[in-house]
């Protein structure tokens, strides 16, 4: 049965477009910027602040939702197809006499491709969620799945250096030059400081002469220019393979690891909450609300290598590896929430979700040749988060919004340095009961990369049941699959049912 719900809810979101992050996802709460922890009283209470439902005005309320949403960073996806267009066994091995320019810059190329990757840290993530919650005056329950999914690039840009012919051994300097002798001069990539630098690092204890080096150069600053790749990153890239060519001993292409780790994390969660006010006279009305729910999830983790011989990824391949190889497990997870009404027209809340850290077993990861890593599994821990929201209502029919996390939220890719910390807010104007209009804003301020995200929707039907449409649309493009697309976008629908 456990591996049966998980599936589903797996299945479902990935059909709509797959997903990864334990991060809070926006639940009933897109359009307005995901903003929840001060306006939820309903069937959501469960999962933004259990606290709300001290204040519910609803006997009854239940809520259906599905939602997906795609985040990519520039730096990874796009310079993950560049390597695709790249042959590794022509660019890694140099054959005496037959290995020609054009394997000399492709080399560079890739090791430029790496040094970006490492230098911008790009990250592709995929997430979702669906619910079905009910609330009977101050409880509420359900299901709550989410599906949370990312990938993160682990560059090597040590084992750099091609193979001669067919052994195991490094090319010279020497064999690295000769195919680009004489190349033209060129200098529209590289600034006069960085190839100084790069140059200093080809001729350090006379592995190659002055002129031999500005060959090199001026062979890469033709085929780099207009890349897309960053000109510090090639610098950084070349004068570590100066270096390393001092010194080559087995640090080869063939020894290469980068790779794009990928993790994802689909749980369903089963809440049990309640909520109760505290009156304070002068002061209002103080809420409490606790939560103790289940947790059973499905752990997935692979590491897809970028260089191996006779292989070609692409960005694609990176999401379909999201889910080859899992674990199941089953947690318990406990969540406290308050939520402070000073007046009638105002709400300040605040939530602590996952306090007693539930984990999940992870699977044991696989290394370039196909073998299972022992111990390399581990675990997936949902450790403590903490946000907090203020809602008020200067108008009867309009609600201001906004949520920011206090915690920066670590996700599945913790061990990489990944994390969200999210602030987003907006408005709903709910002149109607059966009609609202939202809009609003949301953006992570604990990583570079990823810019504002803007966020809309809207809710028809009756005052019992009606359809909310929601969407998010980042402000700044990035690459995958060579096409250009928003850094983040989301879908979400939701039908809502109110007694």
């Amino acid at each position: 049965m456990k591996k049966t719900l998980v599936s589903t809810c797996v299945l479902g979101l990935l059909m709509a477009g797959g997903a990864l992050a334990a991060e809070f996802q926006p639940m009933g709460t897109l359009g307005i910027g995901g903003a929840g922890v001060a306006r939820t009283f309903d069937s959501h209470a469960p999962y933004w602040n259990p606290a709300g439902l001290a204040f519910n005005d609803k006997s009854f309320s239940s809520r259906i939702d599905a939602s997906v949403g795609l985040k990519v960073n520039e730096g990874l996806a796009d310079n993950v197809d560049r390597l695709s267009n790249l042959n590794f066994d022509t660019f890694s091995k140099y054959n005496a006499g037959s290995t020609t320019a054009q394997a000399v810059t492709d080399t560079v190329k890739a090791l430029s491709i790496l040094g970006d990757i490492k230098e911008k840290k790009g990250t592709l993530a995929v997430n979702g969620n669906a619910v079905l919650g009910f609330q009977i005056k101050h409880f509420a329950f359900g299901a709550f799945g989410t599906f949370e999914g990312f990938a993160q690039p682990v560059p090597d840009t040590a084992n750099i250096l091609p193979n001669q012919d067919s052994t195991s051994t490094a090319v010279t300097p020497v064999q690295l030059w000769t195919p680009v002798a004489g190349s033209a001069a060129s200098n529209v990539f590289f600034s006069s400081q960085q190839r100084t630098d790069i140059e200093a690092a080809l001729t350090t204890n006379n592995q190659l002469t002055a002129t031999q080096a500005r060959d090199i150069i001026n062979a890469a600053d033709a085929q780099l220019a207009g890349s897309g790749i960053s000109s510090q990153a090639a610098t950084n890239s070349l004068v570590t393979l100066g270096q390393t060519l001092a010194n080559p001993g087995t640090r080869t292409l063939d020894n290469n690891t980068s790779s794009v780790l990928t993790k994802s994390l689909a749980y369903i969660e089963f809440p049990l909450s309640y909520g109760h006010a505290i009156p304070l006279g002068s002061f209002g009305t103080l809420g409490i609300g606790a939560t103790a729910k289940v947790l059973t999830g499905r752990v997935y983790q692979s590491q897809t290598y970028l260089l191996k011989s006779g292989t070609k990824v692409e960005s694609s391949d990176i999401v379909s590896d999201m889910t080859d190889n899992f674990k199941d497990s089953t947690a318990l997870g406990f969540d406290l929430g308050a939520l402070w009404r000073p007046k009638e027209w105002i709400n300040v809340g605040i939530v602590a979700k996952h306090l007693n850290s539930p984990k999940f077993d992870a699977p044991d990861l696989k290394d370039k040749n196909g073998s299972f890593l022992p111990g390399s599994g581990g675990k997936v821990k949902l450790k403590p988060q903490v946000r907090m929201g203020v809602a008020v209502d200067p108008l009867s029919w309009l609600t201001l919004a906004a949520d920011v996390d206090l915690t920066n939220n670590e996700t599945v890719l913790t061990s990489n340095n990944y994390r969200s910390r999210n602030i987003g807010g907006g408005f709903e104007w709910h002149y109607f009961s059966w009609f609202k209009v939202r809009g609003g804003m949301y953006s992570n301020i604990a990583e570079k990369g990823i810019g504002p995200t803007a966020t809309a929707g809207i809710t028809f039907g009756t005052k019992w049941i009606n359809l909310d449409i929601d969407g998010a649309y980042g402000l700044e493009t990035a690459k995958y699959k060579d096409r250009s697309y928003p850094q983040e976008a989301r879908v979400q629908t939701q039908i809502n049912f109110l007694f």
